[in-house]
């Protein structure tokens, strides 16, 4: 063995430790490549999830229970009465306000349904 090296001499040993460190390459060229897909897919996912579908106009509070009843609507936005409310439509909202449903005090949806 050369003093100034800490490898052998001799070929067979140089070609054990080629070879091994080529297998030890090969084997971080596959976890580089998986972790690039995985960053991928994560980044993928990001942008899918910032265009994802953009909030409901109008929603209705629900009451809790297996017949849920309709308590207040709001603004698609409005974050009052979460997780218990469901994406409605306008007339929806108009029709549920005019039955007696009552209004968010918060997001005021009757101001811009334009019922009284």
């Amino acid at each position: 063995m050369n003093e100034s090296s800490p490898l052998p001499d001799d070929v067979e040993r140089l070609k054990v430790i080629a070879t091994y460190l080529r297998l030890e390459l090969e084997r971080v060229h596959r976890h580089l490549a998986q972790a690039e897909q995985r960053e991928q897919e994560q980044e993928a996912a990001r942008q899918a999830a910032a265009r994802a579908a953009p909030p409901p106009a109008w929603t209705v509070q629900v009451t809790v229970g297996a017949d849920p009843r309709p308590v207040a609507i709001h603004h698609g936005q409005c974050t009052i009465g979460q997780p218990r409310v469901r994406p409605i439509t306008r007339r929806a909202a108009i029709e549920a306000l005019t039955a007696g449903v009552e209004a968010c005090s918060l997001c005021r949806p009757e101001r811009e349904l334009q019922i009284d």
